[in-house]
């Protein structure tokens, strides 16, 4: 179970973007952005020359464990791993994606990013903020509320001599 997959980090970017931060440095780019798109998508990739095809797996390898990664720092705030959110999800992509990123091409806009979703894992850790749904209790299950109140404040509902 993740956090977040790699269709989230592709909604969250392109699928060009990620894989240049994700195919090794000595191995050549795909020039086809189907087959990147696809590659993420986990579509079939036999149609492709050999050499892509290495590079593509070895970007998803890369992907695959910045995702690993961030699924761990979010489980380390104490998020159950069977959780899964739209706010989750959004922040194991940035997560993923500060990690695709790495230090020496780090931009401000990214590490924004990371610094404020580290923050909301913090928050939650500390019970500021609640970022895994709260379960609903039998009762408010049944769509029943129960009203009650002593008949000196509101009368007993019976007709009276004085109306």
């Amino acid at each position: 179970m993740t956090f977040a997959a790699r269709t989230d980090l592709l909604a969250r970017s392109n699928a060009r973007r990620l894989f240049q931060l994700a195919v090794p440095a000595d191995m050549r780019m795909p020039a086809d952005d189907a087959a990147l798109r696809q590659a993420i998508e986990g579509g079939d990739l036999s149609g492709y020359d050999a050499d892509t095809q290495a590079a593509l797996a070895a970007a998803l390898v890369a992907i695959d464990g910045a995702l690993a990664d961030a699924d761990a720092l979010i489980l380390s705030y104490g998020i159950p791993a069977t959780v899964q959110t739209t706010l989750l999800s959004r922040i194991g992509a940035t997560i993923a994606y500060w990690f695709l990123q790495g230090a020496e091409r780090m931009t401000k806009e990214v590490q924004s990013a990371y610094d404020t979703a580290v923050a909301m894992l913090r928050a939650h850790a500390r019970g500021e903020i609640a970022l895994v749904p709260v379960v609903p209790d039998e009762a408010a299950v049944d769509d029943v509320a129960f009203i009650e109140s002593s008949p000196s404040r509101y009368g007993t509902g019976l007709p009276t001599e004085d109306w």
